[in-house]
């Protein structure tokens, strides 16, 4: 018999527009805080020594492909590097989230420190070069240790969010908007995916906000530009980590606790019908040496057990007097 197994790639897309408003709103303002921060520090490697964009690789892909085809495998062997980064960002964040579903429990904040790390690193040392041979092109390592943490950035978002949240670049995010606007327009029927522009636009404003902004930051800092954006991953990292160990942690153990709770009065309730023979037994005997002035104590008493409305009272006073069951 074949044995079918659900599967695990799903698309988390379609969940997060039945979020709670105030969820939906904290995702768009952190995927907001990263695109801005990919603007900014895209900005800063283009115009610094690097002369390239370096949170997307579809422009270093390309001057690969020149530099080989003009036989110049020094250089090339630069963009390679670059390339391997990013794809090795993602791959860390792969394992370490390690599922499509969106969890807060999950790793995010760790990928984001990481991050922050390496954008710091390679911050502090972007003068640094490193010449495996003497008539090769100088690596750069600061610029893979950026390409890193774009990986990891970009691996994070598009992990959790089904592709619609991509924070690194724009081009997919606006390829989104005009498909979302040109089906909505002539295609009724598609007008359901109109909400994901709560998301696109503002990620697209907030990445050219972030490139202007890392401009005039670079003319003014110059290197140590990039340690603003390391300090935004950084916080937003450590914010979402001290969530999960403090007020997750004290969540789960109220909910521990009511469960062990709930555990304890159903077994009590199993256990008590088993000795209702025996309390029979005795109540019969209980009843005919029982002086009549008890008698109005123990009703009274019982009278006053069925009002605390306790799920094992009836069957005590079922046992011992059937008329007050009746009464109630």
């Amino acid at each position: 018999m074949q044995n079918h197994r659900r599967s695990t790639i799903i698309n988390p897309s379609r969940y997060i527009h039945e979020w709670h408003w105030h969820a939906f709103s904290a995702l768009v303002l952190v995927g907001c805080l990263l695109a801005f921060v990919a603007g900014y520090v895209n900005t800063i490697c283009i115009v610094s020594a690097f002369r390239l964009p370096l949170t997307a690789l579809t422009g270093s892909t390309a001057k690969m492909a020149i530099v080989l085809a003009q036989g110049h495998f020094d250089v090339a062997f630069h963009f390679i590097l670059l390339i391997f980064s990013f794809a090795m960002g993602s791959f860390i964040s792969a394992a370490l989230i390690g599922g499509s579903s969106f969890r807060i429990q999950r790793h995010y904040g760790l990928v984001l420190i990481l991050e922050s790390i390496a954008l710091g690193i390679g911050s502090l040392f972007q003068d640094v070069h490193v010449s495996l041979h003497a008539e090769w092109e100088a690596l750069t390592p600061s610029a893979y240790l950026i390409c890193l943490g774009f990986g990891l950035q970009n691996g994070m978002c598009t992990t959790f969010s089904g592709a619609v949240i991509r924070t690194t670049h724009v081009t997919g995010t606006l390829t989104d908007i005009g498909l979302i606007i040109g089906q909505a327009i002539f295609h009724k029927r598609t007008r359901k995916h109109l909400w994901k522009l709560k998301i696109l636009v503002p990620l697209y404003l907030s990445f050219c906000c972030g490139a202007v902004v890392g401009w005039f930051a670079f003319e003014l800092l110059h290197n140590k530009a990039i340690l603003i954006p390391c300090t935004i991953v950084g916080c937003l990292g450590l914010g979402h980590t001290a969530y999960c160990k403090i007020f997750l942690n004290l969540n789960i153990r109220k909910i521990q606790a009511r469960n062990e709770e709930i555990f304890k009065s159903t077994r009590l309730s199993i256990v008590i019908p088993e000795t209702i023979p025996e309390l029979s037994i005795a109540s019969d005997k209980h009843s005919s040496d029982m002086d009549p002035n008890d008698s109005e104590v123990e009703h009274t008493a019982i009278e006053h057990c069925l009002s605390t409305q306790n799920s094992t009272t009836p069957l005590l006073v079922a046992v011992y007097h059937p008329e007050v069951i009746q009464e109630q």
